[in-house]
């Protein structure tokens, strides 16, 4: 479980979450949502220790991300939105073979990791490739098998579906689902697009470095989405 307990970032003078308190729990497809700008990627910075607060807590499975950075980041994987920044060399395999070489791991378990990882994925054809030679769908997958590879227990993708073409979003956000169901990988999802919801079992819902909103999606109200400047 990662669990903030009145959670506040300031940077430089402005608050950019003010006292959070949340739960994701294990297993499940958390979606955080709001508008631009209310704190949605800040929020999930913190659950792998990208972040850490200005005041209060964020613990990842008991881990105080204050206290032991690296323990909590190696438990959560993150995707970003500008996911060919991830991307470190220029062949694919190299490219998702790269987290696995700082873990002390034999070339050969490295081998055999990265390619039933581009296997799952579908894209094991493009493993001889240049990654700068390949489709921004293609790129965002070569980016999610280098997180996947270091099985993390918790996945974050920050607005995974941006920029993609409407085939290319179908295949990212079905690799997800499968991640989810399948993997038993818990998928905490930032979005601003009101459909995203559908594949949620919690969302959190913020407005102005605020949570207005957490709990089951069941219960999550038009009011509360057109509070938070969203069109329901």
């Amino acid at each position: 479980m990662i669990q903030t307990k009145n959670l506040c970032f300031k940077y430089e003078d402005e608050f950019i979450l003010k006292d959070v308190n949340v739960e994701i729990k294990e297993g499940s497809f958390t979606t955080i949502i709001g508008a631009n700008g209310s704190g949605k990627t800040t929020l999930a910075k913190h659950f792998n220790a990208l972040l850490t607060p200005t005041k209060g807590s964020v613990f990842v499975d008991a881990v105080d991300t204050k206290k032991d950075a690296l323990n909590a980041r190696s438990k959560v994987g993150f995707v970003f939105q500008n996911f060919e920044d991830q991307l470190v060399y220029s062949i694919v395999e190299e490219d998702v073979a790269f987290g696995l070489e700082n873990l002390e791991i034999g070339i050969n378990d490295i081998n055999k990791i990265v390619d039933k990882t581009l296997t799952e994925l579908r894209i094991d054809h493009l493993a001889k490739q240049n990654v700068n030679m390949l489709s921004l769908g293609q790129k965002q997958l070569v980016a999610l098998a280098g997180v996947i590879a270091m099985k993390p227990k918790y996945i974050v993708f920050d607005e995974p579906t941006t920029n993609l073409d409407e085939k290319n979003k179908r295949n990212i956000m079905s690799i997800i689902k499968r991640l989810n169901k399948d993997g038993k990988i818990t998928i905490i999802l930032i979005t601003n697009v009101l459909n995203d919801l559908k594949y949620a079992d919690y969302v959190i819902v913020l407005k102005n470095s605020s949570v207005i909103f957490y709990g089951e999606k069941s219960k999550l109200s038009g009011r509360i989405l057109k509070e938070a400047g969203l069109n329901a």
